[in-house]
């Protein structure tokens, strides 16, 4: 098991972002929609041969997903499209959040970039990351398969 050292500015990050969401609750008289930056879940498995990320993007079409590695710093964004207004009803309460998202993760190891693979099915990308001994210095940018 790698061991992966902490950064308490990045939590401290993480944490001020959530807490700023409190700030932009619409007032009693705005109809409640809630678009601002969100952070969807992600789990990183380490297995002998590979890194595993699984990210959360329920609502994502796979066309709004962008997905890069530099090094050993992968980025997945991308955006979560806004609801159609509707003429005939109004939201009583609204908690999904719509709009851009950014994960930013560092991988412990060197990635074997010709060998990754990237699918996206029922709202979660999952990432295969081979693991390399030679260290990339590249970016590459990964497509998403069904």
């Amino acid at each position: 098991m790698t061991l992966i050292k902490w950064d308490p500015l990045r939590d401290l990050l993480n944490l001020q972002e959530r807490v700023s969401r409190f700030g932009h609750l619409p007032s009693e008289d705005t109809p409640m929609k809630r678009r601002a930056c969100w952070l969807p879940a992600v789990d990183v498995l380490e297995t002998t041969d590979a890194y595993i990320v699984r990210v959360e993007l329920p609502g994502v079409g796979k066309d709004n997903i962008r997905i890069e590695l530099t090094g050993r710093k992968l980025v997945i964004s991308g955006h979560r499209m806004e609801r159609a207004e509707t003429d005939y009803a109004a939201y009583l309460t609204v908690e999904r959040v719509e709009g851009y998202f950014e994960r930013s993760l560092n991988i412990p190891g060197s990635v074997d970039v010709d060998q990754i693979r990237a699918g996206y099915v029922d709202g979660i990308l999952d990432l295969y990351l081979p693991k390399s001994k030679e260290e990339p210095y590249q970016c590459i940018r990964i497509e998403c398969r069904d």
